[in-house]
């Protein structure tokens, strides 16, 4: 299992991209992260498995090609989102 710490912020696209799966409501009861017991982070923190951590980079995948791009098949502002989360996932 790794813990990962997630901006409030990405939460929804997540849960957007995940859809209606057991993964997507580990985000959606995720609680947030305090420093020093004391200092809000407005992060979230998960515990996923290698399973569930390739489920949902594929799952970003799709989602990246269907709301990602441009017209021109370019990244669009949500695609650079997505692309970013893709990276959070595929660096453990």
């Amino acid at each position: 299992m790794m813990l990962f710490k997630i901006n409030r912020s990405h939460i929804k696209l997540l849960v957007d991209a995940l859809g209606d799966s057991n993964i997507a409501s580990k985000f959606n009861d995720a609680e947030e992260y305090v420093e020093k017991e004391k200092y809000h982070t407005d992060r979230y923190v998960v515990d996923l498995c290698d399973n569930e951590r390739e489920s949902i980079i594929d799952s970003l995948g799709d989602f990246l090609m269907s709301s990602g791009l441009s017209e021109c098949g370019e990244l669009d502002p949500v695609g650079r989102q997505i692309e970013s989360l893709i990276d959070i996932f595929s660096n453990r």
